[in-house]
């Protein structure tokens, strides 16, 4: 049946407004359609009946006696059309101001990008991107098979949203029992994608009943400190790795295996189906292994086992979560139109204005959302820096006004409280490109992670390289290798001759070294730094408060005297994010490696050395391998970690 409707049958004028007129239009198989005012007036007091054909006499009458009144009705309804037009048009005109307010604001972000960025959207859809990436279409990428079969392997984490519901209820099972056996302690034992994704979501979301925290140091005070704060008996250990043969995470497992006393019950492990860590874990009697999905790769696994094992662990909503990423996915599938998908605009973005010569993606971040940036830093470098591009993520630089920085940045406002609203719009109206990303609720942060992830693969298509591998990782854990076994062979690493040794402080460098001092070292250092440089400053150092204040203060320094993009990684974290960029990336960095003599080491069982070795080999490792590729590069080996405070000054 064909209903009629009344289409908008009470007026824009509430004065006008009468419910018994609504009545008297609702007849037998027509639909009504009434504003909203009206809508409620009519439930608060109408009654809902077929009057329609009744009272036809009485209806005409009333019309006519109106008229003997003075009320001409053509004049009443010529004025409630013109009212009503009207309105309509008002309100249209708003809807056009607020697209048109909007275009302006996105212009004005994006800045001197707005051009090529529309452009280079238009050519995703022409190139037809959305859809080459949801059929996995390794072309997009890479033109070598090797590198294709790699693309082909990892594209799992584009339905993450959905597949990873499953784990859900085994997750909340074993999440109870844990608690109902008194654990209050849980330490995660991991290194880049096995850990960092877990780390961000421990220090943004609030976890009362739990303790929590990630052990991914080498420096023997970490570890320490690591042991005396989760003790065997109230602690549950997470062993966490994708290959199942990280290095430094089979030396946190001896260490914590010693310590329990080979109780396998205080072990839990994540790792991919097969892995050497699997057999490990059923040899000794882990409580429990979890098999995370081997069709993605480490830097896209915050949702699989790996993030949302242990965000089930915290007592996080992890299907909240996994709403969140699943409702961003929703707006990047490929019957959404290019320029309205965020993961592919942000993509666009960041792989646009890398072309054009802004390749720092700078992190600001409020407070509570700061932690993020330490995920989108091994996300961005580890996938984009290699070939000799990359974009370099400018993680917990503090903000500066526009004269600090060069025209290479790309900014990026992760808001929640808006702390930084007054300094973002001081840098809009300088011409910079911000981007802004409202996270009111934590659990958006889902959304987010899924947003980035689709970005950077978007990201690396535009810049020409594969999103999907890490070919220069490898390279300083060879050489880390080699330095062990050189160790365990006639006790030495071989860290060869100081070019500088005064004031207590040995410097390594690939050419000679003058200076009177040690500022005279770093400024003439420094001097080399131009147009479009960075400065990384790479510390082999207890990753503690005090120690990260004063590296900051450090980069300070180095930003207002170059006012190149300063970076701070802790070793060997970060040789598992950024490090593929400072090798595979352009070679437009400075670097600054910074280590000490621990002061007091600790022994790796099973191992044969300690963890001051193990990290001092990791320094050659990364320091060799960053020569190999004719990097500027200064190590610096300080008398002691209460040392650090003299580079500051050095510089300033």
């Amino acid at each position: 049946m064909q209903r009629p409707l009344w289409a908008s049958t009470s007026t824009k004028n509430p004065a006008y407004s009468d419910v018994k007129y609504v009545e008297e239009l609702v007849a037998e198989h027509t639909v009504n359609t009434v504003p909203p005012r009206t809508l409620e007036a009519f439930r608060a007091h109408g009654n809902p009946k077929i009057t329609i054909l009744e009272g036809i006499d009485s209806a005409r009458k009333s019309l006519d006696d109106l008229e003997s009144l003075g009320i001409k009705m053509e004049q009443v309804t010529q004025e409630l059309e013109d009212e009503g037009v009207k309105s309509f048009a008002d309100a249209f005109g708003t809807l056009l101001k607020t697209i048109d307010d909007r275009r302006e604001a996105a212009v004005r972000k994006l800045g001197p990008l707005a051009d090529s960025v529309s452009r280079r959207v238009a050519r995703l859809e022409r190139d037809n991107v959305p859809a080459r990436l949801w059929t996995h279409d390794p072309t997009l990428w890479t033109d070598d098979p090797e590198g294709q079969a790699e693309v082909k392997i990892r594209m799992g984490w584009l339905t993450l949203p959905e597949t990873s519901r499953a784990m859900i209820p085994d997750l909340g099972a074993f999440t109870d029992q844990i608690r109902k056996d008194g654990i209050t302690k849980i330490l995660l034992l991991g290194m880049g994608g096995s850990s960092l994704a877990p780390e961000v979501l421990s220090l943004i979301f609030e976890h009362k009943d739990i303790q929590f925290a990630i052990l991914d140091s080498t420096d023997p005070a970490q570890v320490t400190q690591a042991g005396n704060e989760f003790p065997p008996q109230q602690s549950l250990y997470v062993v966490s790795s994708k290959s199942g043969t990280t290095a430094e995470v089979l030396a946190y497992f001896h260490y914590f295996w010693k310590l329990s006393e080979m109780d396998g019950s205080r072990f839990i492990a994540i790792t991919d189906p097969g892995t050497p860590l699997e057999k490990l874990a059923k040899e000794r009697s882990f409580r429990r292994i979890f098999n995370a999905d081997p069709n993605v790769g480490g830097r896209y696994s915050a949702l699989t086992h790996f993030g949302l094992v242990p965000a089930g662990l915290m007592g996080l909503d992890v299907s909240h979560l996994l709403e969140r990423s699943e409702w961003m996915k929703d707006q990047c599938v490929v019957d959404v139109p290019t320029a309205r998908n965020p993961g592919l605009v942000l993509g666009a973005v960041m792989g646009q204005a890398a072309l054009d010569g802004r390749d720092k993606l700078t992190i600001l971040a409020d407070d509570v959302l700061a932690p993020f940036g330490s995920w989108l830093e091994q996300l961005v470098a580890e996938s984009s820096g290699k070939q000799g591009k990359g974009i370099l993520p400018v993680d917990l630089e503090p903000v500066g006004k526009p004269d600090k920085y060069g025209q290479d940045r790309l900014f990026v406002y992760l808001r929640h409280s808006g702390k930084l609203d007054e300094a973002i719009s001081v840098l809009e109206n300088a011409g910079l490109p911000v981007l802004i990303f409202d996270v009111t609720d934590n659990y958006d942060l889902g959304a987010e992670i899924y947003r980035w992830e689709m970005a950077i693969a978007v990201a690396c298509h535009i810049i020409g390289v594969n999103a999907f591998n890490q070919p220069n990782v490898q390279d300083s854990k060879d050489r880390t290798k080699k330095k062990i076994t050189a160790y365990n062979h006639d006790g030495r690493l071989g860290e060869g001759q100081p070019s500088w040794n005064k004031e207590n402080v040995e410097i390594f460098a690939p050419q000679k070294i003058d200076g009177e001092n040690l500022a005279g070292v770093l400024n003439a250092f420094l001097l080399q730094a131009q147009k479009g440089n960075y400065v990384a400053i790479n510390a082999y150092l207890p990753r503690f408060d005090a120690i990260h204040n004063l590296l900051q203060d450090f980069r300070i320094a180095i930003r207002t005297r170059t006012h190149c993009a300063t970076t701070v990684g802790f070793g060997p974290r970060f040789q598992h994010s950024t490090g593929q960029m400072h090798k595979g990336g352009p070679n437009t960095g400075l670097f600054i490696q910074i280590a000490a003599d621990p002061e007091v080491d600790v022994d790796i069982p099973e191992e044969g050395l300690s963890f001051g070795t193990l990290e001092r080999a990791q320094v050659l490792g990364d320091y060799e391998a960053l020569v190999a590729r004719d990097r500027r590069i200064l190590r610096i080996i300080l008398p002691s970690v209460d040392a650090l405070k003299i580079l500051p000054d050095a510089v300033k």
